[in-house]
């Protein structure tokens, strides 16, 4: 009986190392849980303007917004991100932009990054 108990147990933990195995393999680790990536579009900048970021600190920033589709087709749908005005990163309409979306509903996207363009 202690036989069967312990080569169940030792079962068991082969299923679930073999399950986060399988996960990390996947690429799954790299991303939050429920969370996808797709390219969108910006749509409009403003700017700048005078407030609080998203952490509460109080400075100049320009508000970016852009449009994606998720990658199973649905959409549009806005993704927001204020930019410090002293950011590195400039954005202007047309550029196109890495968008990290939750996978269930509400979809609340975040801009991730800019695709920087050939020339």
């Amino acid at each position: 009986m202690l036989t069967f108990v312990v080569v169940g147990a030792f079962g068991l933990m082969v299923l679930v190392s073999a399950c986060i195995v399988a996960d990390v393999l996947a690429g799954r680790s790299r991303r939050g849980p429920g969370q996808e990536k797709t390219i969108g579009l910006v749509t409009r900048v403003r700017g700048p303007l005078r407030g609080k970021l998203d952490n509460g600190v109080r400075s100049e920033y320009f508000e970016v917004v852009a449009e994606y589709y998720t990658r199973h087709g649905e959409g549009p749908f806005e993704a927001r991100r204020q930019v410090p005005a002293n950011a590195r990163t400039a954005y202007a309409k047309g550029d196109r932009v890495v968008v990290t979306y939750e996978v269930r509903t509400p979809r609340r996207g975040r801009l991730a990054g800019r695709i920087p363009s050939v020339a």
